[in-house]
């Protein structure tokens, strides 16, 4: 009888997940490179890359430049306490999958964030000045093109010794009326269904 009322509970659980995502409007996607994907909002055009990334190899990661300064809110709406919790939430989900943390110096490069409007993506400018630092060469190619609906996060993660993008996920329609929704559980909901669109981890289960 317990083991019926755990797996109700669970069943009950995923449900309120699901309608809750649902009920936001929230739609999420990703791309990673290598892959052949013609889906609306892909980066990359098919056909697929035969030179995909080993996932296997990506064992820790670090933050962006942007991510680890403390006094830049530029990306979340100049909004601190917004950007710390969709860090919180991303690192939440990275250690989930396995990564560990590095300060400086891993395997992977970890960069997001935000938009409140409507925004196409085919090059860094769109990202807008500072996201990625000079310090980090990472080359946009004018192929590539992503569109967010107004209310969107966005991800990306970066090989940093190629200093190429291997994998990116977003959300959009976190909103409110006509503002970006910065409800606690719905960023964490968005978040989470962003990583389940990721089929890689650092570690063996």
């Amino acid at each position: 009888m317990k083991i019926t009322h755990s797996l109700l509970f669970s069943a009950l659980a995923a449900m309120v997940a699901t309608g809750c995502a649902q009920q936001s409007g929230v739609t999420v996607g990703s791309d990673q490179a290598g892959r052949a994907n013609t889906a609306s909002g892909s980066m990359y055009p098919a056909p697929a890359n035969p030179n995909s990334p080993d996932f296997s190899q990506y064992k820790t990661y670090s933050w962006s430049s942007q991510i680890t300064n403390s006094q830049n809110s530029v990306f979340f709406l100049n909004d601190l306490l917004f950007k710390t919790m969709v860090r919180d939430a991303v690192e939440h989900e990275m250690a989930a999958k396995g990564y560990t943390y590095q300060p400086t110096g891993g395997d992977l490069v970890v960069n997001f964030r935000s938009f409140d409007q409507p925004t196409e993506i085919t090059s860094n400018d769109n990202l807008g000045t500072g996201y990625w630092d000079s310090t980090e060469p990472y080359a946009y190619a004018g192929e590539r093109k992503v569109q967010l609906d107004k209310g969107s996060i966005l991800l990306q993660m970066i090989d940093r010794k190629k200093g190429v993008e291997i994998w990116h996920g977003y959300a959009s329609g976190l909103t409110d009326g006509n503002v970006f929704d910065k409800n606690k559980d719905k960023v964490y909901v968005a978040v989470g269904q962003i990583f389940k669109e990721y089929n890689h981890r650092a570690d063996k289960l």
